[in-house]
């Protein structure tokens, strides 16, 4: 009982013992977390970025205080921005002009900030709106587009396989919906053609599908004589493509055969912009820019006797093509300078941004450089195809190249500088001598400056949202959203 007793004591004297203690260890304590916030945290103020923290609904997104609103966080998680910097809105007006416009429009007004104007070099990041909202819209003057283009005198040839078909639709469906031209592609035997034809019928595309079980160069070739079988009485022109074969208005690309003679036989296409791969190729239409052959051409090769030599020449799809050409008929290649091969890797800003007519057709945007021709033309429903790539100069150094990018440069630049800053890197170790046959004159690449690029764009019932994002994994990226609507 003793024992028992003694284990259950709970005496005065026990109990003072203990709360000393305790006591103790609390001063301790206290010293301790002082000492801290006086020492250690005056420090940590001085050096640290404030910062805030958002939660979204996958994800924290850090907002900086340069930020005084609240940004779409379901669109900062999809362009993958987990650090904001900046967060800037703005709405654009298309203005159509009844007189031509510039390729390059000098405005009196800044496109960040109304109070920016007079500084030298603002910084966006440092500037503060009322909401992400710059409340004042920009209006911006755009050419005057047709909206019905009838390219029924054209046909298209590809050879791919049908899930990259799919991917391309999209993009087909710029310049080929709704125009009354046809793409006839033959693919790789698949069950799913179906669903394809389906996809292509609801964004207004005449695609027409045939699978075969040839190897891709034979079936590339094939398509000389499936074009001649496949044309109707208004086809004039026939041209081959690669499934990332993209062009940029079909108005243009209409207009500018009309100075082509398609009751002759024509050879017209691009060549690379490097003379390394001619050296490789030889002189000839690169596929990825467009081979067009007019229909006396394609018919000649199409003969039985011609199309069967030339179908075993041991050569890729677009060399096979210029060889038959050369060997069977006595067309030589005329060559468009505003078809375009793009053999250059890396960073394509220099070529986009450059102050000269745009393109008629682009190759290798989404494999040698990154840039989104399907979401770079969405603004077109809103200004029309001419304002692709169209460019307007703001009073606070900023450059917007509409659908592009949006960049400030180190010095100052002419207006009316064509010349093209040499911003990509080359292949086969071509030097910058190699590109100036087609891309000529060159400027050396601003390492100052700085590009926000398009990132991603939708239509929006009756406007277009288009985001611009400098990335900065440290100090956070900056995003320009613009949000174009009709005057």
């Amino acid at each position: 009982m003793s024992a028992k007793f003694s284990l259950r004591d709970r005496s005065p004297i026990n109990t003072s013992w203990v709360w000393k203690k305790k006591l103790l260890r609390f001063l301790a304590t206290a010293c301790f977390v002082g000492a801290f916030f006086v020492f250690v945290c005056p420090q940590i103020s001085r050096t640290t970025v404030p910062e805030k923290v958002v939660q979204t609904p996958t994800e924290n997104i850090t907002i900086t205080a340069h930020i005084d609103c609240e940004p779409d966080f379901g669109v900062l998680e999809r362009l993958g921005v987990n650090k904001v910097s900046q967060y800037v809105r703005r709405e654009v007006v298309a203005v159509p002009s009844s007189s031509d416009v510039p390729l390059t429009q000098v405005l009196d007004i800044p496109l960040f900030d109304q109070g920016s104007a007079g500084k030298k070099h603002p910084d966006p990041a440092e500037l503060l709106q009322e909401g992400c909202s710059i409340p004042s819209p920009v209006s911006l003057q755009v050419p005057r587009s047709s909206d019905n283009v009838d390219a029924s005198h054209f046909d298209f040839g590809v050879a791919t396989n049908l899930d990259r078909l799919s991917e391309s639709l999209d993009a087909f469906a710029h310049w080929a919906g709704h125009t009354r031209t046809r793409i006839f592609a033959l693919v790789e035997p698949d069950k799913h053609v179906p669903q394809v034809l389906a996809k292509a019928n609801k964004l207004g595309i005449n695609l027409f599908v045939t699978q075969s079980e040839e190897e891709y160069q034979t079936r590339y070739f094939s398509l000389v004589s499936h074009l001649a079988k496949n044309a109707r009485e208004e086809t004039r022109w026939s041209c081959i493509i690669d499934d990332d074969t993209f062009f940029i208005s079909m108005a243009a690309l209409v207009e500018a055969f009309e100075k082509y003679d398609h009751t002759q036989p024509m050879y017209i296409g691009g060549v690379s912009e490097s003379v390394a791969q001619i050296g490789l190729f030889g002189l000839m239409g690169f596929g990825g820019a467009g081979v067009f052959l007019s229909r006396p051409l394609i018919e000649q090769l199409s003969k039985p006797e011609v199309f069967h030599a030339c179908q075993q020449m041991e050569h890729t799809g677009d060399r096979r093509i210029s060889l038959c050409v050369y060997q069977y008929s006595d067309a030589h290649l005329t060559i468009d300078h505003r078809l375009r091969q793009l053999d250059f890797r890396g960073d394509a800003t220099g070529f986009f941004e450059v102050a000269r007519p745009p393109p008629l057709s682009v190759h290798h945007w989404k494999s040698w450089f990154n840039a989104d021709m399907a979401k770079l033309s969405q603004v077109g429903e809103i200004c029309g195809d001419p304002c692709l790539l169209r460019k307007w100069r703001f009073a606070d150094g900023w450059t917007l190249t509409n659908g592009f990018s949006i960049s400030k440069y180190s010095s100052k630049i002419s207006p009316d500088d064509t010349s093209m800053e040499l911003t990509w890197d080359s292949d086969h170790s071509a030097n910058r001598e190699a590109f100036m046959h087609e891309l000529g004159p060159l400027r050396d690449k601003d390492q100052g400056k700085i590009t926000y690029l398009m990132t991603d764009s939708f239509v929006e019932e009756d406007r277009v949202r288009q985001w611009y994002i400098h990335r900065n994994s440290s100090q956070g990226d900056r995003v320009l959203e613009l949000i174009w609507r009709k005057q």
